[in-house]
């Protein structure tokens, strides 16, 4: 087990970054990782010129020269090969820029061939259940979630996690990359019960560590509370799928009365993450800033506006000297919830492939981060997705605008909804272009991203 436990453990970021150019990030991540080494930076590279060859290929997909990438590691790959046998370890590390490569040009079925066989020669020189394996893994449920299959990835990440679990045990600071991965993946599509869950035992493992892991447990906090707002206030759109049971002793909790309580709960976790933040030595003004940004939007999402204007106020003291980030945080509205709707569903009328839609729209919102009005600017095809849109935007949040301490309205606040339809006799718009690809791809905001945005993060 000491062995075990010094391998890789994950790189959950890493994998959300080989698959960037295909898929917005399925997770919504509220702190960095704790660092842990790769399952890449485990294996073994036996030749310093071939290591050379394969950190260049990962830096070229890093830069998006994705075919330059698959050049020089498939010409690594058959050097190996031919120097030693097609199960070498060694060939791991190459398999899977190959993957990160493919993914990059969109090829995706040759990608899942690169990860898959990384996987299964890990798997003969490593062991079945071996840890450093769940990297891969997380890559192929990130291109599951880019295809659009969300089962699958609920299965991959739910495998990995599995792994995880099985190697440290459930109260091991090591399982909480995974605790987080998959809590994330909970969350951002609507299995809020699990991923609540989750974020609980990461709080308790957190703070059990010897390290008393802050960063963790401020992660975790605000995992819980992102779960409360997404609770109350839903996406559009149903979930595409729900994990049929959650992984590991963590039980989802049945829907109760939790949207009774959502309010209280959600607000103290991020009482509790300012306490953390403000009791830390090395906490800066921005970081206190944050953290009181952040129940400052939940007091305004859930209309308590004199709270949330008191402790706008206080943000505003703490980030006066960084004159930068308080314009990015007050000089114009920010949305908190804006639950825009996927594109209609395809039609038996339909005369053709999908095509891009576009709605977009001049906002005012006022004062209290409310939309006062909504004007049309361009409708594509027209009067199709109209009126389900405005519906959606009028239960839109926004933290307002400020001048000096003080909220002020703002008019022209402009929202762009782009969408996929299938064009029938009625709709078919000359000017329309022909989609890439579906609307799951769409990167339409949730609940979930009012906590990342309170942080900075678009």
């Amino acid at each position: 087990m000491h062995r075990r436990r010094n391998k890789t453990v994950t790189s959950i970021a890493l994998a959300a970054l080989a698959l960037a150019a295909a898929t917005a990030a399925q997770t919504p991540l509220t702190d960095a990782e704790p660092a842990r080494p790769r399952v890449a930076e485990e294996l073994r590279i036996g030749d310093a010129m071939v290591g050379n060859e394969v950190d260049e290929a990962a830096d070229k997909v890093t830069l998006g020269e994705y075919l330059e990438a698959v050049n020089i590691v498939e010409l690594v790959i058959d050097k190996i090969e031919r120097r030693s046998s097609r199960y070498d370890i060694e060939l791991a590390k190459p398999l899977v820029v190959l993957g990160d490569a493919l993914v990059g040009v969109g090829d995706h079925p040759g990608a899942f061939g690169a990860y898959d066989r990384a996987l299964h020669i890990t798997r003969v020189n490593q062991g079945l259940h071996d840890p450093s394996q769940v990297d891969i893994v997380y890559r192929e449920a990130a291109l599951h979630a880019a295809n659009g299959d969300a089962e699958r990835a609920n299965k991959r990440h739910e495998y990995a996690y599995n792994l995880l679990l099985r190697a440290f045990g459930s109260n091991d600071p090591a399982l909480l990359p995974g605790l987080f991965a998959l809590a994330d993946w909970y969350l951002t599509n609507y299995n809020i019960f699990s991923a609540r869950a989750l974020y609980r035992h990461a709080v308790y493992v957190a703070n059990k560590s010897d390290n008393d892991d802050e960063v963790a447990t401020i992660r975790a906090l605000r995992g819980i509370a992102a779960s409360y707002l997404s609770e109350r206030f839903p996406p559009y759109h149903e979930p595409q799928t729900q994990s049929s049971a959650s992984s590991g002793p963590y039980t989802s909790r049945t829907r109760t009365i939790g949207s009774i309580n959502s309010f209280s709960r959600g607000e103290r976790a991020l009482i509790e993450v300012v306490r953390v933040v403000n009791a830390q030595a090395d906490a800066t003004n921005e970081d206190r800033a944050a953290a009181i940004l952040e129940l400052g939007d939940w007091f305004l999402m859930f209309e308590k506006h004199e709270r949330a204007m008191t402790l706008y106020r206080r943000t505003w003291e703490l980030l006066s000297a960084n004159e930068p980030l308080l314009a990015e945080t007050f000089q114009s509205p920010t949305p908190l919830y804006l639950p825009l709707p996927p594109g209609p569903e395809k039609s038996r009328k339909a005369t053709g492939g999908p095509r891009n839609g576009v709605i977009e729209l001049s906002l005012r919102i006022d004062e209290q981060g409310a939309v006062s009005e909504i004007d049309m600017l361009r409708s594509v095809p027209k009067d199709l997705m109209d009126t389900e849109v405005r519906r959606a935007v009028r239960r839109a949040r926004y933290r307002p605008a400020f001048d000096g301490q003080v909220p002020r309205a703002t008019e022209g606040v402009l929202v762009s909804h782009p969408f996929i339809y299938f064009a029938t006799d009625e709709t078919a718009d000359p000017d329309g272009a022909v989609a890439e690809g579906r609307d799951q791809a769409n990167a339409n905001r949730t609940p979930v991203d009012a906590i990342a945005q309170a942080r900075g993060h678009p």
